[in-house]
């Protein structure tokens, strides 16, 4: 990732990621597909509605793993062997201990979480409660893959975790079918089938990473400073994407309060909008290594070139998603089994998000430089900004009736607007420079070279 061409590197180190992130995001479309085909709309509902839990969880998984990537992918650019060792067996022993927590609270916290914090209708709620319990059960696995394919990204290694996720997508969807419709396990089917789907891919990938990589000491300690750096870098990324997932509870809530039918409409939308948000997921992740990886190497350079290659490849994709999108909305929702009045609201959804995906692509990929310098903290407040705006416009909307169910998704590119202009004057500034990792545990020269090299590109 430091020598080539940038556009290139970026290209090839992310498609993996991008076809890694779709077949994850296939987990919750298949579920999606056989409960509302084979179980019922009310059924599908009830999943749906656990969609921001499912979310938020994985959204902290993910945040933490940035923390690891972000420090993984420094210490590698900087070839700092030892220090890579200690971030590695750390960020898994850290993943795990979280994962463990998060598992025991969200299985107890379960009625709470759906029936006070989501207002779910008392219909749907059986099916939700259900759902939910068996996919805690699973969370210590989940947060166990993350940390290793943010390892694996960190050390320039997309492929395998592609890999791993095609066995466990073809294993979730099949054993979804099995469950759903050979042994009529309904929702907890679906549910089941995801678990054991996890299970599978983070022990594979564990294994591989053990095999694969050579590390000494690897996987026999804990470095109690390396811990620090990474949740230093972790927490405020962990931060920022529960704060995404808060602001989806929050309109959840909202929508919720318009009955099952806008609730199916919000939870095949929202299935569909995050399928089409993973190439450009892909282009942030794979530009976060290139940045980490290029700062630790003192090539600043570099990472303005991979910026600027990257954001046309994700605009020109953006185009073209936008127009699959918006023309192939209305078959794309029936896959979903909704009728009436769930299928047009979620065609309006599914649709107005094409028009406006440009908008977040440029949000998402500037994000990836910020990522990778471990600039978190001021993503952490432009994403605080558009959560703020997004849910205050939503429920004033509702509250004074000016706005409908629209105002779960219409207020989506007003909280856009003030994070764009955040990261884009902070990109401008350069000060995302000088936040390098690769330094700490270093001497003295390693930091001030850093810092020079970063103050001459300037």
């Amino acid at each position: 990732m430091t020598l080539g061409r940038e556009w290139k590197l970026i290209l090839l180190f992310t498609l993996p990621i991008m076809a890694g992130s779709f077949l994850q995001q296939l987990y919750n479309t298949v579920d999606g597909i056989v409960v509302g085909n084979w179980v019922g709309e009310d059924a599908f509902a009830g999943v749906g509605t656990c969609s921001p839990l499912v979310f938020l969880f994985l959204a902290f998984a993910m945040g933490l793993g940035v923390g690891a990537g972000v420090t993984v992918s420094q210490y590698f650019g900087a070839r700092k062997m030892k220090e890579l060792s200690a971030a590695v067996d750390t960020s898994l022993i850290l993943m795990s201990i979280f994962g463990i927590c998060f598992a025991v609270v969200g299985y107890i916290t379960t009625p709470f979480l759906l029936r006070v914090v989501l207002d779910t209708p008392e219909n749907i709620l059986p099916y939700s409660i259900l759902y939910f319990r068996i996919y805690c059960i699973g969370l210590v696995f989940q947060f166990i893959y993350n940390g290793i394919a943010f390892v694996l990204r960190g050390m320039g290694d997309s492929k395998a975790t592609l890999y791993f996720l095609l066995i466990s997508t073809v294993l979730n969807a099949l054993l979804a079918v099995l469950f759903v419709i050979a042994f009529h396990w309904g929702v907890a089917g679906t549910a089941v089938a995801t678990v054991i789907a996890q299970v599978v891919c983070a022990g594979v990938s564990y294994i591989y990473l053990k095999k694969r990589f050579k590390f000494e000491g690897s996987g026999r300690h804990f470095d109690s400073k390396m811990c620090r750096h990474i949740l230093r870098f972790g927490i405020p990324s962990a931060i920022q994407q529960t704060i995404v997932s808060l602001g989806g509870t929050a309109m959840q809530r909202l929508v919720n309060g318009f009955g099952e039918a806008a609730i199916a409409a919000y939870a095949a939308s929202l299935r569909i909008n995050m399928l089409m948000s993973v190439p450009i997921f892909g282009f942030q992740a794979g530009l976060a290594s290139f940045t980490g990886q290029n700062i630790g190497a003192g090539r600043i350079d570099r990472v303005k070139r991979g910026f600027h290659a990257t954001l046309v490849m994700g605009l020109i994709l953006s185009v073209i998603l936008c127009a699959l999108t918006y023309f192939f909305a209305p078959g794309v929702v029936k896959a979903f089994a909704l009728t009436g009045d769930a299928l047009a609201l979620g065609v309006e959804q599914t649709q107005f998000f094409a028009i406006v995906f440009c908008a977040f692509s440029y949000y998402a990929i500037i994000g990836g430089v910020l990522q990778g310098a471990g600039d978190v903290v001021l993503q952490s407040v432009a994403t605080l900004s558009a959560l703020i705006i997004r849910v205050v416009l939503g429920y004033v909307g509702v509250h004074f009736g000016f706005m409908g169910y629209e105002a779960a998704w219409i207020t989506n590119p007003m909280g856009w607007v003030a994070s764009i202009a955040i990261t884009t004057i902070r990109y401008a500034s350069g000060k995302w420079k000088t936040k390098a990792v690769a330094s700490l545990g270093s001497d003295a020269g390693d930091a001030a070279a850093l810092k020079a090299c970063a103050e001459t590109d300037a």
